[in-house]
């Protein structure tokens, strides 16, 4: 499930720096404040910025655990070195100031009234400190001291795949040019498609970045990755592949997902594979990721984002391969109207139907489920399971001061064993009467609660006939409170509504 019976294997996640452990940690009001209030400082100090439209309006009445929702495309953002004429310094640039102007910067912002000063002074010495970053764009800004105020110029944060393919670190402050490039001009020069692009002055406040830069993760959760620590990039190997350099595919620059091609073995790492390995805690590794909280929400949200738009992405690229005939339409078009503008046909992008979600996906379930009804003559039980955050399994792992809504990974982790147990119950063991198909889907409910339905198709022989057959497997009454008081107990916890 994380790690693929140990075909990927990670560096491990890099302990944070005592200062911001504590505070993860802490018990005292000011952690606790800390914790509360985790994404608003992680915004502040973070060096580029998530662009998305956040949906609040479950958390707006206060009630129930908090939920990071986002609605359409994610972007990731990133300012000019020096900020524009007369303009607030942004992200990045404030790296750039003395420590207690750009503390001064950070708190006179309306969005951080309610942040702690001492705090906030405490993580941003530590990221002064201990973040490569804040290097790199001193660094940027020193190669670029001695221009003219006008001159244009980029600096693009370049990452060699090729170098220290196993491990992966982030070169340190005296090798920063192997990951560090200034390229003077006007900002026309082409660049590798995934390079971090800061422009030296320019009349957009954010420029769009890749989110496929391995050095992105610590850019913008710094408070998840003070160390500057290394995310994912295509090259990265699997454990089980060897060091040789692979064939260059012909297309292997336009391709996002990296192991496209089916007859070679697979070499490297997914960016799904990456997410799930790093949201899995392991005993032998720092856990402090799994303590953000909310900020641990929003990781999972972009991660999930990621992931799901490069695969959009390779999609788009490689309509041809997935037999999707888009040029015949366009050339049925002109044969219909010789006179018709092709500027205004555009392209229409098929999504297949392994893509899960997809149109075409949904419709292909939707005929297998009536396929199944139509051949086993109708379904016979319809069964919901929702997830309780008060499982045992769940309370038992979670790290001191959590609440089960502060591990929505550790949730949906134990749900997924216990529908997975739950099936070889009905299917495999039969404690319900022997069964031959089964159809269900698994959704989230608003407060972010995973839960399934499903559908059961009993064989003939075990299928319920009569009213005493029906009565041995349902019951609409409360159970008897002398003869199984635990039975009684769960119906009232977890199946009566009250007022």
């Amino acid at each position: 499930m994380c790690c693929t019976s140990g075909k990927i294997k990670l560096p491990k996640l890099e302990d944070p720096p005592v200062e911001i452990l504590n505070l993860l940690q802490g018990q005292d009001h000011i952690a606790k404040q800390f914790r509360e209030h985790i994404r608003q400082y992680n915004n502040a100090l973070a060096m580029t910025s998530l662009g998305c439209k956040v949906d609040d309006s479950v958390n707006r009445n206060g009630a129930g655990p908090y939920v990071f929702k986002v609605h359409g495309k994610l972007s990731h953002k990133a300012g000019s070195l020096l900020p524009s004429e007369g303009q607030t310094p942004l992200y990045s640039q404030l790296y750039i100031y003395d420590g207690a102007e750009a503390l001064d910067y950070r708190m006179g912002h309306a969005a951080n009234h309610n942040l702690h000063r001492g705090t906030m002074q405490i993580l941003q010495n530590t990221l002064f400190n201990h973040h490569p970053g804040v290097q790199l764009y001193k660094q940027a800004l020193e190669l670029t001291s001695n221009m003219p105020p006008e001159q244009q110029c980029k600096i693009a944060l370049r990452f060699d795949e090729s170098t220290d393919r196993r491990r992966y670190n982030l070169p340190t402050a005296a090798a920063a040019n192997e990951i560090a490039v200034i390229l003077p001009g006007d900002g026309d020069q082409p660049q590798d498609a995934r390079d971090i692009i800061l422009y030296r002055r320019h009349g957009e406040s954010l420029q769009r970045i890749s989110e496929m830069h391995p050095l992105y993760p610590s850019l913008h959760y710094v408070l998840l990755f003070p160390t500057g620590q290394l995310g994912w990039h295509k090259r990265m190997l699997r454990a089980d592949a060897d060091d040789a350099p692979a064939p260059a595919a012909a297309d292997d620059d336009d391709a996002v997902e990296n192991n496209n091609q089916v007859s070679r073995k697979r070499r490297y790492v997914t960016q799904a594979e990456w997410f799930r390995y790093r949201l899995f805690p392991r005993v032998d590794e720092s856990l402090h990721l799994f303590m953000a909280g909310k900020l641990l929400q929003e990781f999972i949200v972009d991660a999930w984002a990621i992931t799901k738009q490069s695969r959009l992405t390779w999609v788009k690229l490689n309509q041809a391969k997935l037999r999707v005939y888009h040029r015949q339409g366009i050339a049925d078009a002109i044969a219909a109207d010789p006179t018709v503008d092709t500027a205004n046909l555009g392209q229409r992008i098929i999504l297949p139907s392994s893509f899960s979600g997809s149109t075409r996906n949904m419709i292909q379930h939707c005929q297998d489920a009536l396929a199944i009804n139509r051949y086993y003559h109708g379904a016979d039980l319809f069964l919901t399971a929702t997830a309780n955050p008060n499982w045992p399994e769940i309370k038992a792992e979670l790290l001191p001061g959590q609440k089960p809504s502060d591990r929505p990974d550790l949730i949906v982790c134990v749900f997924h064993a216990k529908m997975k147990e739950m099936l070889n119950d009905i299917h495999k063991d039969g404690i319900m009467g022997r069964t031959v198909a089964r159809v269900w889907t698994i959704e989230f409910q608003k407060r972010g609660l995973p839960h399934m339905h499903m559908i059961i198709f009993f064989h003939p022989d075990a299928k319920l006939r009569t009213p005493e057959e029906v009565d041995s497997l349902l019951s609409a009454e409360f159970p008897d409170e002398k003869e199984h008081p635990e039975l009684f107990e769960l119906v009232k916890s977890v199946m009566v509504h009250t007022p």
